[in-house]
């Protein structure tokens, strides 16, 4: 009876761990977006200069506070950047920004974003990729990581101006794209940076094709309880119900700034909207 009960304790405490256990990724990333400028209007010097600007501005650093069923991931304030007209709304068209919670046992997500002085709640069910389990492994920082691939449709948006800046061309098209992950199930729970999740295990790198998030550090189990709520203030609306809004913000942005912000010469740019 004693070595019984030992082992039914021994399950209770570990189980009561489990339920416990916590941790605070960090994610360092880096988006490319593809921008085109016309050579007559910008010189090369210029649009160097512009580029690496850009490239800057769009060097983010996340932080994911994680259980094992539930996950908050913020961007880490940083000193003030060179800003672009535009780019805060490309980037929530883009599907990134605001604080994101995942809810993983109930498969739900919520994005709290401040939106042009409105503060929104994107309610939504988590999106599910068909992730593909490899054999292929590598290492990041001191963990043991796994390959894993996922299909997922984007819409690839293309916008461009004349050189006179009459004429503004739109083109939208579906694309199928390539998600790669690398999780590590020393780490076992099903989070993730931003949207991405469902792998058994944490994911330290993913690649979807135009930005790579990348793990730096994790704190497992903090001595300072990791606090991981979900959002409650704002309108409440839906993720196609957002991209809807922020879509049409961009274009009333785009008729005041053009293209990027930058009037004059043939130039245009190619953005990814996840679906």
């Amino acid at each position: 009876m004693k070595y019984i009960f030992t082992l039914l304790f021994t399950g209770v405490l570990g189980l009561s761990q489990a339920q416990n256990f916590q941790g605070i990724a960090t994610y360092k990333t880096s988006t490319s977006l593809d921008l085109e400028m016309d050579s007559s209007a910008v010189s090369g010097d210029q649009q160097a200069m512009i580029m690496k600007m850009l490239n800057q501005y769009l060097q983010k650093e996340y932080t994911l506070a994680f259980s094992k069923t539930e996950s908050i991931y913020k961007e880490v304030e940083q000193l003030e950047q060179g800003s672009f007209p535009g780019m805060d709304i490309l980037g929530t068209v883009m599907g990134t920004g605001g604080i994101f919670y995942k809810q993983v046992n109930d498969s739900r997500e919520t994005r709290q974003m401040e939106f042009f002085g409105k503060e929104l709640l994107i309610k939504d069910s988590l999106k599910v990729l068909d992730w593909t389990l490899g054999k292929e492994s590598t290492t990041i920082g001191s963990y043991t990581c796994f390959k894993a691939t996922a299909e997922t449709e984007v819409t690839e948006k293309s916008i461009s101006t004349s050189a006179d800046d009459e004429e503004i061309e739109e083109a939208e098209e579906k694309k199928i794209v390539t998600v790669t992950a690398w999780y590590t199930p020393q780490i076992p729970v099903s989070q993730g940076p931003d949207q991405y999740w469902g792998l058994p295990g944490l994911i330290m790198e993913v690649n979807n094709g135009s930005t790579v998030f990348l793990c730096s550090q994790v704190v497992l189990n903090p001595k300072e309880k990791v606090s991981i709520e979900e959002p409650k203030t704002g309108e409440v609306v839906t993720r196609k119900e957002f991209k809807e809004i922020a879509t049409k913000k961009m274009e009333q942005m785009k008729e005041m700034y053009g293209v990027g912000g930058s009037r004059g010469g043939n130039s245009g740019m190619k953005i990814q909207i996840p679906d």
